[in-house]
């Protein structure tokens, strides 16, 4: 099974929280370019890495289940 839009509901996440990408790449270990490629960027063509994505939801204290189904993020 394959999921899909994991990057754009992380993206949705950290906007809908106000989460700061500086603050987060300092603590998750992920760099702010790479964060603002994957999340920010409106043009963006690049997904998290799986290491990049488990590193994001441990410093966020989430679950990273919570981001494989779209209801769960309504």
């Amino acid at each position: 099974m394959r999921i899909e839009g994991t990057t754009n509901r992380v993206m949705d996440f950290l906007k809908k929280n106000g989460i700061n990408l500086s603050e987060l790449s300092r603590t998750s270990g992920v760099s702010y370019k790479l964060l603002y490629a994957s999340v920010r960027d409106k043009n963006r063509k690049r997904e998290l890495r799986v290491d990049e994505f488990l590193s994001i939801c441990e410093v966020l204290e989430v679950d990273p289940g919570t981001f494989a189904k779209e209801q769960s993020m309504k």
